[in-house]
């Protein structure tokens, strides 16, 4: 079962005319990587399994950084549909780009399986956390939800439903780490459009919304297992419950709940209202944007800790930043995105959350003004800020996205750490002939854009300057370091 191809949202064709209208994103190098995956990657203990493989932990052998892989076996699949749905999910996957939704690497391919590489997160599964804790004191199940609130609303935005929301598909960062979770799984995810309705009962039954189970659903179902998720971490038991998945779903499509066992005697007003904004009607549903805006989450949400100093020294970074070549903002896009490790952009994170106010896990110039105009005078820091969005706003999306701001506020030395420069030459030099071609940028960077020959030759000659018509590894360092 599945939504009708009808209702997919199908990707709009882009012609470029030239470098300036070319878009570089994050999944522009979420690629296949040709080579055997255990030359790339040595294979560590099991995170757990699932229908058609395992997750295990593995360590990437040309940084030694920790990483996690889902393995898919294709003589576990039933029908080469299921092959096909975990390209949907890889396509899914390598669009997003939010704090709280994990990041993949690179995906391979043998005769036997399928490997996606992602983020290692230590500290296991929310689930675990519960287990641990019984429930959580309201403040602490407050930063969780926010988190995740921010996370279903960036992927409702995106067009995705994610379909499958529950404690087993939240992972902590770290151990005992509540501040930074990550939204796993995108498995049943789904492309559809907002005004849309799909068909498909997908879920687990403790989390599943009553709409998926009787026929045709919206987007709102992610917002019912959100319900369904608050209610568990406040009373350490389920809304929902019963002996067996039957009984467990009599009671969801009656959605009988209620607030009556004492563990809810000192529960706030405000967190009985969310729930029962959420495990209601979908005609009376309330949104992520919504969720994000009620006041529990304003009375308990605090933001991230973060010094004054790095806000500031942040915000500096962000206006001396300047717009460079595509070549340059590809290099830069895939360093940060591949090689840059998360330690090394914690605390700028941090600052991007803070700002952040509406935490749709994107900022807006509003949300850029609030802070400009703290130093300066409103006239100046609208200019500021239109001038920012002119040069850090790669895409053209309005926004500035995570990682046009990890980018644009990283320290330059970072991103030219020759380490890093090599692996990236190396990614883009695709033949490994030891330099760079048009034809190797087309691959790389087309995306699903339909880009005229002239585009990738133009690319080449800005920094082609031995006139070869090729791109050697002394050029393409140059191009980065030369900003430095």
């Amino acid at each position: 079962m599945g939504c009708s191809s009808s209702n997919k949202i199908k990707a709009p064709t882009i012609k470029v005319l030239d470098a300036e209208g070319l878009k570089i994103q994050p999944g522009n190098f979420v690629v296949q990587n040709s080579r055997a995956f255990q030359e790339e990657y040595k294979i560590g203990k099991s995170l757990g399994s699932g229908a058609f493989g395992e997750v295990r932990r593995v360590i990437h052998r040309a940084t030694n950084e920790g990483r996690a892989v889902k393995i898919f076996r294709k003589d576990l699949a039933v029908t080469s549909s299921s092959q096909q749905k975990l390209m949907e999910e890889i396509n899914i996957l390598r669009s997003l780009d939010h704090p709280n939704i994990i990041r993949v690497y690179e995906f391979f391919e043998d005769a036997k399986r399928f490997y996606i590489v992602m983020e290692q997160c230590n500290g296991g599964e929310l689930f675990e956390e519960i287990l641990k804790r019984q429930n959580f004191g309201e403040p602490q199940a407050a930063i969780i939800l926010h988190q995740l609130f921010s996370a279903v609303a960036y992927l409702h935005d995106s067009g995705i439903i994610h379909r499958d929301l529950k404690p087993e598909n939240i992972l902590l960062e770290e151990k005992g780490d509540i501040m930074n979770i990550k939204l796993i799984d995108f498995g049943t995810a789904v492309r559809v459009d907002k005004n849309k309705t799909i068909k498909g009962a997908i879920g687990t039954a403790y989390y599943i919304a009553p709409e998926v189970l009787s026929g045709t659903y919206n987007y709102k179902c992610d917002l019912w297992s959100c319900g369904v998720i608050i209610y568990i971490l406040l009373a350490g038991y389920p809304p929902f419950d019963g002996q067996n998945d039957e009984e467990i779903l009599e009671k969801v499509k009656k959605s009988s709940y209620s607030f009556k066992n004492p563990v809810w005697n000192n529960v706030s007003k405000e967190a009985k209202d969310l729930i029962t904004s959420l495990l209601s009607p979908t005609s009376t549903r309330i949104t992520a944007h919504e969720a994000l805006s009620h006041p529990w989450l304003k009375i308990h949400t605090q933001a991230p800790s973060v010094s004054n100093e790095t806000i500031k020294s942040t915000l500096s970074n962000l206006r001396v930043f300047q717009k460079s070549s595509k070549l340059r903002d590809a290099v830069s896009t895939f360093i940060t995105t591949q090689c840059v490790s998360l330690a090394d952009t914690k605390e700028l994170r941090k600052v991007f959350q803070t700002m952040d106010t509406n935490g749709d896990g994107k900022l807006s110039k509003e949300e850029l003004f609030n802070y400009y105009s703290k130093d300066m005078g409103p006239e100046q820091a609208e200019e500021e800020v239109k001038r920012i969005m002119n040069e850090v706003d790669s895409d053209n999306s309005g926004f500035v996205d995570y990682t046009e701001f990890i980018k644009a506020t990283l320290d330059s030395k970072t991103i030219a750490s020759a380490g890093f420069l090599k692996r990236a030459f190396d990614v883009f030099d695709k033949d490994g002939s030891g330099t760079i071609s048009a034809s190797e940028l087309k691959k790389l960077l087309a995306g699903g854009m339909i880009c005229d020959d002239h585009v990738w030759n133009e690319i080449i000659k800005n920094v082609d300057s031995n006139g070869d018509g090729e791109i050697d590894f002394k050029e393409f360092e140059r191009i980065i370091l030369s900003k430095i």
